[in-house]
């Protein structure tokens, strides 16, 4: 089984990043989870995956590339009918990802938390059980809603 080693940036902020490893066999809502926890998020949004396979400042290639998306994001929008995956059901290893692949995270539709990720190396393993592991971090995760003002709701009791 291979084991994937990814570099996942937030795309604007220089020297932040996180090494997670994944098998094969998680799913891309595994894979989710595990970034969502690397970042130090609390409140779940809505995500997509953009399998772009080359890195692009482009968001129209981003967007164009085959995409996969939480479950409740699966209904098609009137004059949308773009094909897409679900991340609980689609596994990393369903994708012919590839070392140097680069592809793409679009965490929480309102806030758009961009990130960019590597496929920074891919080996073999006899054990075919799951494995899922942040390996490193780099950098202070920034706050999930840099704007939230923390005394709102005492301003308007």
């Amino acid at each position: 089984m291979r084991i994937y080693q990814f570099r996942v940036s937030i795309i604007g902020i220089p020297n932040l990043y996180r090494i997670i490893e994944a098998s094969e066999n998680c799913t891309f809502d595994d894979f989710h989870d595990a970034i969502f926890q690397a970042f130090d998020r609390f409140d779940e949004h809505l995500y997509s995956f953009f399998i772009t396979r080359k890195d692009t400042k482009n968001i129209r290639s981003i967007y164009d590339a085959p995409e996969i998306t939480h479950p409740m994001n699966l209904e098609d929008m009137i004059g949308f009918r773009k094909m897409k995956k679900s991340t609980a059901k689609t596994r990393i290893g369903d994708v012919g990802l590839n070392e140097k692949d680069v592809f793409h995270y679009l965490f929480d539709f309102g806030d758009d938390w961009w990130h960019r990720i590597k496929v920074q190396n891919i080996n073999e393993t006899k054990s075919n059980k799951k494995h899922l592991k942040i390996i490193k971090s780099v950098g202070e995760s920034p706050p999930q809603y840099p704007d939230y003002d923390d005394d709102y709701d005492e301003d308007y009791e």
